[in-house]
């Protein structure tokens, strides 16, 4: 018995063994030879806004696996960075440089045996990266609660504006943060008095490069959210029926989830349309913030996609029609992601789920009724459904 169990031992150590040996030998490296490649030649540059794109002859090595990249981005961390483009390409692209300048970049082709060629120093000089770009295009100013931010981002570059205020021991923290791949626009940090207080500004990208600050002390504008239970709704003659149960005081009972409002859809007659409500008190409104009908729903079926407000101090006109009605602002929703109707992003949902926001211009007038014209749903049919609303302004 002794000897039955003294080899069944040796033979699962000798599996063993040779179970070892085979998973080191599948790590070495797909090729076995110490020979360097041969290195890439006539080398080409197009340099662009914070990087370049380098373009290459191979060499003949029938064993050659990729080509390698290495470059420092920026003269403060010295942090070397690479970009690899395999041997069934010419040409690679390096980026997140800080600033437009004169770089070096070493270029390395590699065998299967990770083997390593002589370096090839390539000059480049890229642009201005959007990081300095986007920040030179800052303009400050001040909005309800707190400061207006515009900026242009014209080659749509994925970076983070940041908003920094003092505490209430007088040290610079982040307040507000956008992040973006828009072509421009402007957002605002808010919730702070009407007292004067200093703002700075600063642009960062994905490779950690910071713009310079800027600074701005403004007196912020009053705001306040409008009372919801003052709201009413004013039904017009042209104004859209609701269907489903779904009426519009669902929209301000300070809910997210359904029900809201729903209208029937159309077939007897094409879009746009329009609904009207009384939000009972003259205000001087800075911004609202509207819930798409949510779960699967986010950026299909009814909710908006495009549409007006309209806005008058007084009594609308009784026949339904839009004279004494002022145009406030058009508006369009936006999928952060850009992915294609159906499918959302974890960003799409955190975004929408927040409520999206939308800011009145500041020569917009005091209004007391709203009316929301609606042009186009996300599925480009004739109906429109939402579950809530809410405004900010100064009524006083």
């Amino acid at each position: 018995m002794k000897k039955i169990k003294i080899l069944f031992s040796l033979v699962w150590v000798s599996v063993w063994l040779c179970s070892c040996a085979d998973t080191d030998e599948i790590r070495k490296p797909l090729g076995a030879d110490a020979t360097k490649p041969g290195v890439v030649t006539n080398t080409s540059v197009v340099n662009f806004a914070g990087g370049a794109t380098i373009s290459y002859s191979l060499p003949a090595d029938e064993d050659l696996q990729y080509v390698v990249a290495e470059y420092v981005i920026n003269n403060t961390t010295k942090q070397v960075s690479e970009a690899k483009a395999s041997h069934y390409t010419n040409k690679l692209t390096v980026e997140g440089f800080s600033a437009a300048g004169d770089y070096e970049v070493k270029l390395y082709a590699v065998d299967k045996s990770d083997n390593k060629s002589e370096p090839v120093i390539v000059k480049i000089a890229p642009q201005a990266p959007p990081v300095q770009t986007v920040f030179n295009s800052l303009q400050l100013g001040v909005d309800f609660g707190g400061l207006n931010v515009a900026f242009n981002n014209p080659s749509e570059a994925k970076l983070a504006i940041v908003v920094i205020t003092p505490d209430n021991n007088g040290d610079f923290i982040p307040t507000e943060t956008l992040y973006t791949q828009m072509k421009g626009g402007s957002f605002a940090a808010r919730g702070f008095d009407t007292l004067s207080r200093k703002f700075g500004v600063y642009v960062r990208d994905r490779w950690n490069n910071y713009s310079d600050t800027v600074f701005k002390e403004v007196k912020p504008f009053f705001e306040k959210k409008l009372d919801k239970t003052k709201f009413r709704e004013y039904v017009l003659p042209t104004d859209e029926e609701s269907g489903y149960g779904w009426r519009i005081p669902f929209v301000w009972d300070d809910l997210t989830n359904e029900p809201g409002f729903h209208t029937i859809p159309l077939s007897d007659r094409d879009m746009p349309i329009h609904f009207t409500f009384d939000l009972g008190t003259v205000a001087k409104l800075s911004r609202f913030r509207l819930w798409q009908r949510q779960g699967d729903w986010f950026y299909k079926h009814g909710n908006p996609r495009k549409w007006t407000m309209w806005g008058s101090e007084k009594a609308p006109n009784p026949d339904g029609s839009f004279n004494g009605w002022t145009k406030l602002m058009d508006c369009e929703s936006i999928k952060p992601s850009g992915s294609p109707y159906g499918v959302n992003t974890g960003e799409d949902i955190a975004y929408m789920s927040a409520g999206e926001e939308f800011v009145f211009p500041l020569s917009a007038p005091k209004v007391r009724y709203i009316r929301m014209q609606i042009h186009q749903n996300w599925s480009d049919t004739k109906f429109v459904h939402f579950t809530e609303i809410t405004f900010w302004g100064d009524t006083k």
